[in-house]
C-alpha cells in the first residue's frame, strides 16, 4: 500500500482530530540520527545546526512523521550555572552532569533564575538554533519546558535532593519554584519569537516515576509546578503539548487528568508513556481528548528481528488505532542509539500494513 498523505498532512490530520490515511510514526529518534548520518553524538548535542541536520536527514531517509527537536534528560544544571559534559566518550548516550549548581541546602538561596531576555542559558542556545531551522521549513517547534521535578533533581545533587524532600521540604519547594520559573521564561521566549501556534512544547521526565516517589509526593512536589507551567501554556495560546511521563507513572495518571480540568484547557496533549503504562489505560484516561502514542519497550528494537518488531508494532497498533482522539505508533522512550535502520523500517512497514484508516 502506498500512503496518499505527506507526513505533514498526516500529523495535521491527527492533531486536528481527523483520521489520516494511516497512523503516523514518531520513533522518538534523537541520538540514533547522529549515528546513521556520521555526526558524532557529542556534536549532535553541542551544535544545534548539526543536531537539526542529523534529525532532518533521518526523517527524510525513513519517511516518518517526527520532526527535529532538542532536549535531554539532564537539562537544568547548565542553565543554572553548573557544568555538563557532551557525550563524546564511549558508552555515553546524552549530555551528563559534571557539576551541579546546588550541592548544599544553602545553595538554593543563591542560584538565580535564568533570564532569557539577555542571553539564552545553557542548552537553550542549541534549542533555539534547532527551532529556527524548524521554522524555516514550517515544522512545529518542540522545546523542553518540563518536568520541573526531574530538572530540579539534577540541578541539585540528586541524592541530596531526594533526602531534602524528607528533611527540608520548604527548601525543595523553593528550588522547584525557581526551576518552574526557568521553564516559564523559556515558554515566553519561544512563544514571542516564533508564535504560540508554532510551538509543540515538550514536558516529561523520569524522576517523578512511582519507582522514585510515591503518588502522594507527586501531588505535593511535582503536580503544583506542572499545573503552573501548563496554565501558562494555556495563557500564551499554545494549543498542544508533547507529554512524556517516563518510566512507571501509573499511579500519577489521575493527576495528569486533573491538570486539564483545573486549567480548563481545551488544547491537545500527545501522550507518550513508558511501556509500563498499558495503551488501553491511556485511552481510558485521555483518549476522548488527546492523542495516544504507542509505547513499545525501546530495548526490544535492539534485540528483536525485523519480523519480531513488525509483530510488536502490530500488537501496539491494534491496541491504539481506534482511540477516539487519535493514535501514533512510537516506542515508550527514545529509540535506541545503536538499533539498526531496519528496525525503523519495520515500524514504517507495520504502519502501512496494519495502520490504515482507509
Amino acid at each position: 500500500m502506498t500512503s496518499r498523505m505527506t507526513p505533514p498532512e498526516r500529523m495535521t490530520s491527527v492533531m486536528s482530530g481527523q483520521k489520516p490515511d494511516r497512523i503516523p510514526v514518531v520513533p522518538f529518534i534523537l541520538g540514533y540520527a547522529s549515528k546513521i548520518t556520521g555526526i558524532s553524538l557529542g556534536d549532535f548535542y553541542a551544535d544545534g545546526d548539526k543536531c537539526f541536520d542529523a534529525q532532518f536527514a533521518s526523517m527524510r531517509l525513513h519517511g516518518y512523521e517526527q520532526t527535529p527537536m532538542y532536549g535531554y534528560a539532564s537539562l537544568g544544571p547548565w542553565e543554572f550555572g553548573g557544568k555538563i559534559g557532551f557525550p563524546y566518550g564511549k558508552g555515553q548516550g546524552a549530555p551528563y552532569v559534571i557539576e551541579h549548581p546546588v550541592n548544599t541546602i544553602d545553595d538554593i538561596e543563591n542560584i538565580k533564575v535564568p533570564d532569557f531576555r539577555k542571553e539564552l542559558p545553557g542548552g537553550y542556545k542549541q534549542a533555539d538554533t534547532v527551532a529556527s531551522r524548524c521554522a524555516e521549513h514550517g515544522m512545529p517547534i518542540t522545546v523542553q519546558i518540563g518536568s520541573t521535578f526531574t530538572a530540579a533533581s539534577v540541578v541539585a545533587e540528586t541524592s541530596e535532593f531526594f533526602s531534602w524532600i524528607l528533611t527540608d521540604p520548604d527548601k525543595v519547594h523553593q528550588l522547584l519554584e525557581k526551576v518552574s520559573d526557568m521553564f516559564i521564561n523559556a515558554l515566553d521566549y519561544f512563544a514571542d519569537k516564533y508564535g504560540p501556534q508554532a510551538l509543540l512544547p515538550f514536558d516529561g521526565g523520569p524522576s517523578e516515576s512511582n519507582t522514585m516517589i510515591s503518588p502522594q509526593m507527586f501531588e505535593e512536589f511535582a503536580y503544583p509546578y506542572m499545573q503552573k507551567i501548563h496554565n501558562h501554556v494555556k495563557e500564551l495560546g499554545i494549543h498542544a503539548v508533547l507529554m512524556h511521563p517516563c518510566a512507571n507513572q501509573n499511579a500519577n495518571v489521575p493527576y495528569y487528568t486533573k491538570m486539564r480540568e483545573e486549567n480548563d484547557w481545551a488544547g491537545k496533549y500527545v501522550w507518550l508513556f513508558g511501556p509500563e503504562t498499558p495503551v488501553n489505560k491511556q485511552i481510558d484516561a485521555f483518549g476522548d481528548y488527546d492523542v495516544i502514542c504507542g509505547n513499545i519497550n525501546p530495548p526490544l528494537f535492539l534485540n528483536s528481528t525485523y519480523e519480531e518488531v513488525m509483530e510488536l508494532c502490530r500488537e501496539n497498533i491494534e491496541e491504539g488505532i481506534d482511540s477516539p482522539g487519535g493514535y501514533i505508533l512510537a516506542p515508550g522512550c527514545e529509540f535506541p542509539l545503536d538499533a539498526s535502520p531496519i528496525k525503523v523500517m519495520a515500524m514504517m512497514d507495520a504502519a502501512e500494513m496494519y495502520g490504515s484508516y482507509s
